[in-house]
């Protein structure tokens, strides 16, 4: 049991971490080279579904 709430609150903490540095760092160099807001996050949002995808695929071979 308490392997499973260290793994959730471990788990948290990297999601907030993978949100503050690297989401935070593409969306402000985006919007600095003339982009907007929209385009940005959907520029996020398409990388995350291609990576979810991508681990989606290599499970099924698995």
């Amino acid at each position: 049991m308490v392997f499973i709430l260290l793994a959730i609150v471990l788990g948290l903490a990297l999601l907030v971490w993978i949100w503050k540095v690297p989401i935070q760092k593409t969306v402000g160099a985006m919007k600095k080279n003339g982009s907007s807001a929209v385009e940005a996050y959907s520029v996020i949002i398409l990388l995350l579904l291609m990576m979810a995808g991508t681990v989606y695929m290599i499970a099924q071979v698995i």
